[in-house]
């Protein structure tokens, strides 16, 4: 990747070990409406981590409570959902060697975050994180993966072939494998849901040596 022109990464499991934080909160939101429901909905969440929250909502109501969502409803869970998750994702330890990641990189190339989080969410975690500074732009929902990638290539005038995303979720991968961008998966280990489902991808656990292997001399 010495001709690389850009660097996209998802933030969520990727920058931030922030995971959790949002399978948590899942559990609570769904708490009350029984422990089986709970476990699904945390299952569901798990195996699809580069979904949004919207579509989630969505499909819990409709597959395992068989119940109307208004658009009211939803959008109250949605604000109850980030009042839950804000301040624990700022808070969430980095994925090791995410930050010093950044800064070598950021002198070099134009990173982008490009995340299924509301977009405006996002914006006041990486800021509240001190890292606007390594990212030309952030971007989240309500715009797809796959949509602020294209976008973000056209607007850039970069050649997608010559741009790597870092991503952890089968979402991911598919937004770069529609853009013609390059992958790498972050995942704790081989048994990771993102492997389980494209086990072929070229992965790492970390970032901690990521700067050599991958980029070599261009540290």
């Amino acid at each position: 990747m010495k001709d690389c022109q850009a660097l996209f990464f998802d933030f969520d499991g990727v920058l931030a070990d922030s995971v959790e934080v949002k399978t948590t909160a899942f559990a609570r939101l769904f708490e009350p409406f029984g422990a089986e429901v709970s476990a699904k909905v945390v299952d569901h969440h798990r195996l699809h981590s580069g979904v949004t929250r919207v579509e989630k909502f969505r499909y819990y109501y409709r597959e395992f409570l068989h119940q109307p969502l208004s658009e009211e409803e939803l959008a109250a869970l949605c604000r109850r959902f980030a009042r839950l998750v804000v301040d624990e994702v700022v808070k969430a330890p980095e994925i090791p060697g995410a930050e010093k990641f950044l800064r070598l990189f950021a002198a070099k190339l134009p990173l982008f975050v490009v995340s299924a989080a509301p977009e405006a969410e996002l914006q006041e975690i990486v800021k509240s994180r001190g890292w606007s500074g390594y990212f030309r732009e952030v971007r989240g929902a309500p715009r797809s993966k796959r949509g602020n990638l294209a976008m973000l290539l056209q607007r850039y005038d970069l050649a997608a072939a010559r741009c790597l995303f870092f991503g952890d979720a089968e979402a991911d991968y598919q937004a770069a494998q529609a853009c013609g961008v390059r992958f790498i998966g972050i995942a704790p280990n081989p048994g990771a849901p993102l492997l389980r489902a494209a086990p072929h991808i070229e992965w790492r656990p970390d970032f901690t040596e990521m700067a050599q292997t991958i980029f070599g001399d261009m540290q």
